[in-house]
């Protein structure tokens, strides 16, 4: 059986988003017949020992030791990475078949490319975003140059990647590399589903769940909840990720009497992915704004994926390859831009829903996601790619 180890800087199984990214591509792995192993760079036992988790040996490495650092000392103390991993790779008697590098970027691929090549071992990069700075000067700070040196030059040494988004997958094809697009994946059928409509004789229960960063327009979320409210309209807004006393950074938050926030919003804080599922499940529809940006075209909104797999239509614009997926009127509604308006008209529209077309709605959303999300539709695409890399 040939074997693929996973690695990079993320921390496995408890990661957030890039947890779940590579246990999906783990499992995809595992069916096509290859024994995986996830060489982790958090803190935990590096010793020769691994965990277990759903059938993967989890090795922690040690990388991340600056994590309680000032951020540039922590950016400054990432360009350090990798060795690590290195020394442990040294360690192994038999050498893997595939390394599979996340994240990471340039100090791993420092270490990895030379290192793959001198041992006849297939290298592929696992690409999920392309951020550009917060700034013009953001361009000349280290970190945002090893992401540049890394998905511009070094990148295409590898040859070989896993792009999450038809963005990427161009783009390294356009390089020489070899591509296989794969979304965020999970188990579908392991996710608990919710099957009935909306109450109409409640609000329309709306939620975003995650942490919007730089990426997502929450304020514009919100504005658009809170203009439809005070038009008379009956829906109300969980926001997961995001603790009531933050919410004051928010325009639209601080424009408005609190009383008139707090009866339309509930910002529940951070929660563990099965709470922050949970309540995406109970919700009616799920909701996401976006910039058109590179990062935005590069990525894919894993909190899209779980929410049409426990059957939660999502409203959002359409970025990244979210047109492949959300059918307007069909797996949810479909915004003509990230504006608050551009919300508001397709909150508009979701009001108008029966009960049973609600439910139909959510009963496609599920079909899709089995069809377009689940891991088992990359069994193939992966073997084949695998089979296919070259040294």
């Amino acid at each position: 059986m040939k074997d693929v180890i996973y690695v990079g800087p993320f921390s496995f199984p408890n990661g957030g988003a890039a947890a779940r990214r590579v246990l999906g591509i783990a499992k995809s792995m595992q069916a096509a017949g290859f024994e995986v192993k996830v060489a982790s760079g958090q803190m935990g036992n590096a010793g020769p020992s691994p965990e277990w988790f759903e059938g993967i040996e989890v090795f922690s490495l040690n990388e991340r030791t600056a994590e309680h650092l000032p951020r540039l000392l922590k950016h400054l103390a990432y360009l350090t990475m990798g060795r690590k991993t290195l020394a442990w790779l040294d360690s192994l008697e038999h050498k893997p078949h595939t390394v599979v590098l996340y994240s990471g970027y340039s100090p791993y691929l420092f270490h990895l490319l030379p290192w793959t090549r001198r041992h006849g071992v297939r290298l592929v990069f696992d690409a999920v975003e392309w951020y550009d700075p917060a700034s013009p000067m953001g361009w000349l700070s280290p970190y945002q140059l090893n992401i540049e040196l890394a998905m511009r030059l070094l990148l295409p040494h590898a040859g070989h990647v896993i792009s999450i988004s038809d963005y990427l997958h161009r783009y390294y094809i356009g390089r020489g590399c070899r591509s296989v697009v794969v979304p965020p994946t999970l188990d579908v059928s392991t996710t608990p589903i919710r099957t009935e409509g909306r109450d109409p004789l409640r609000p329309l229960e709306l939620v975003y769940a995650g942490s919007p960063g730089r990426k997502d327009l929450l304020d514009n979320i919100l504005e658009a909840v809170l203009r439809l409210r005070s038009a008379g309209h009956k829906l109300h807004l969980s926001v997961a990720g995001i603790q009531a006393e933050e919410a004051g950074r928010y325009a639209s938050v601080r424009s408005r009497q609190g009383d008139e926030v707090s009866r339309g919003v509930d910002f529940v804080g951070m929660l563990s992915h099965g709470a922050s599922m949970d309540l995406v499940r109970k919700a009616d529809f799920s909701l996401l704004l976006r910039n058109d940006a590179r990062y935005s075209r590069a990525g894919f909104p894993t909190k899209f994926v779980e929410s049409l797999a426990v059957g939660t239509p999502v409203i959002a614009n359409l970025t990244s390859d979210l047109h492949r997926y959300l059918r307007d009127g069909d797996t949810g509604f479909t915004c003509a831009g990230p504006a608050p308006e551009n919300l508001e008209a397709a909150l508009t529209r979701a009001l108008a829903m029966t009960p049973e077309q609600h439910a139909a709605m959510r009963a496609r959303c599920r079909a899709q996601a089995t069809e377009a999300f689940d891991y088992r539709a990359f069994i193939e695409p992966l073997s084949k790619f695998l089979q296919s890399a070259e040294v």
